[in-house]
């Protein structure tokens, strides 16, 4: 089944609960889609359509025409069923890569996409040895399985003493080069089997593993073409963010997420189709249209804040996920803002991370 006009009234299975299911949702239903979603009874989007209990994944994927997810770290199983029935989009093999950083990693050498030098290890003990040999203990030690937001990532720079725990870990690691980037930065990338979109680049900030803000846009030539190579050789259907290192003349991968993306949430007040909506078009079968970003844009992550002084609204648009802010790293929201030049962008955000947590250092120290 596919939707070749509007309203589209196909009921879309959504995997996971959180923010960006939710945002799926919303972008949804003025469409004509119709949801359901596999989470738990207190997850944001559960309050607002059809949820099914994370056990009754069978049932929910057969009331659905189309299954996708919002993370990767969702239900296996419910992807797996969803796939077998061939329901899935993206499908499962995007999924596959992503949950082992060293599958990943060897696809997208394999293709031939840019990245930091890396070598794979079989357990922490011999992690530790490449480290010191083959990157003279400037390296990032990444666990294979089970790391996102900075989780299972360990920063060596001349102090590797102070990871031989990792010695006794029996798991597999991808030990990366340590890139000295002039600045990180991502693409967002949707794809059907009739085209392929690109929304602008954008400068990325994170700290401690997590997405601080973001604006742009910024001028990559490469990072379409990065993008084109990515989704054309997974047959890829859905949205995608690339993070990016820009070092010097040279654009390198450093993550890909087979999904909608946080850095891409300046596209629901910058362009006329948001990341969200290019998503469910692609899947849906709706036919994707060319993003029109105009002006400069930015995003700031809301992080663990439980409530937010009133002035914030004259500076952006304020997004809240109908989640509590009950860990500094948790993100309830986020608020989206315009200028008419980066700088004028980058005042505003600065403005809000002054009002929000009082300064850039007191917010890294909560994190």
């Amino acid at each position: 089944m596919k939707c070749s006009t509007l309203p589209c009234d196909l009921r879309i299975g959504i995997i996971g609960a959180g923010q960006l299911g939710l945002m799926l949702f919303q972008q949804g239903i003025r469409l004509g889609f119709k949801f359901n979603v596999l989470g738990k009874e207190d997850d944001p989007l559960c309050k607002y359509t059809s949820c099914y209990d994370p056990e009754e994944y069978k049932e929910f994927v057969d009331n659905s025409d189309v299954v996708t997810f919002e993370f990767e770290h969702a239900s296996i199983e419910a992807m797996e069923y969803a796939q077998s029935q061939g329901k899935l989009r993206p499908d499962i093999n995007s999924v596959k890569l992503k949950r082992e950083r060293e599958k990943e990693f060897l696809y997208l050498k394999s293709i031939g996409a840019p990245l930091p030098r890396f070598e794979v290890a079989k357990d922490g003990r011999e992690a530790i040895e490449i480290a010191k040999s083959e990157f003279n203990s400037i390296a990032v030690i990444k666990r294979s399985v089970g790391g996102y937001d900075g989780k299972g990532q360990y920063f060596i720079r001349n102090n590797i003493e102070e990871f031989d725990f990792l010695k006794e870990e029996t798991h597999r690691f991808v030990v990366v080069e340590y890139v000295d980037f002039d600045y990180e930065a991502s693409i967002i990338v949707s794809r059907d089997q009739e085209s392929t979109i690109y929304y602008p680049p954008s400068f990325n900030l994170n700290k401690k593993g997590i997405l601080i803000m973001n604006y742009g846009p910024l001028a990559i030539d490469e990072a379409n073409d990065i993008a084109s190579l990515i989704t054309k050789s997974l047959n890829y259907i859905g949205t995608m963010g690339i993070e990016l290192f820009v070092r010097r003349n040279e654009v390198l991968v450093n993550e890909v997420s087979p999904r909608v993306h946080n850095s891409g949430h300046y596209s629901l007040t910058a362009c006329n189709h948001s990341q969200f909506e290019s998503h469910l078009r692609a899947i849906s079968g709706l036919g994707l249209m060319k993003p029109e970003c105009e002006g400069f844009f930015g995003m700031l992550n809301l992080l663990g804040v439980n409530s937010l002084p009133s002035e914030i609204d004259s500076y952006g648009q304020v997004f809240m996920y109908s989640k509590p802010g009950n860990s500094p790293r948790r993100k309830v929201g986020h608020v989206n803002v315009l200028g008419k030049s980066l700088e004028s962008v980058k005042s505003k955000i600065d403005f809000l991370i002054n009002t929000v947590y009082g300064s850039m250092d007191a917010l890294i120290e909560r994190l």
